[in-house]
């Protein structure tokens, strides 16, 4: 997975910005489903990638670009709150692993 990070403190907000790469477009799709159903009682934008309002704050998932079959995408966690911000990037980092683990062949 191709990863960048960066954190941006404002006094007006704390906005987390990661970069990622996933193997291809249908599990990008199946990561955007499951974040959005994680979600599913806030306010979401579908129109680019995915935006969901909570309160305090917003994150959204947009595509950046795809080489071959894989898919880069951004991640950014914008909110009033530093912790509550940490608490939702950790929640959206959590169905991205999980997702991953279902790609990989599992060792029996």
């Amino acid at each position: 997975m191709n990863k960048e990070s960066s954190v941006i403190e404002t006094k007006s907000y704390y906005e987390l910005t990661h970069t990622e790469s996933i193997p291809n477009k249908a599990l990008y799709e199946k990561f955007l489903n499951w974040v959005s159903g994680e979600f599913e009682l806030y306010l979401q934008d579908k129109l680019h990638g995915l935006k969901i309002f909570y309160p305090g704050g917003f994150f959204y998932i947009t595509e950046t670009e795809r080489s071959n079959n894989a898919v880069n995408f951004k991640i950014t966690v914008r909110n009033k709150y530093r912790q509550k911000g940490i608490q939702v990037n950790n929640q959206v980092y959590d169905i991205l692993d999980h997702i991953l683990k279902l790609k990989r062949p599992s060792i029996s």
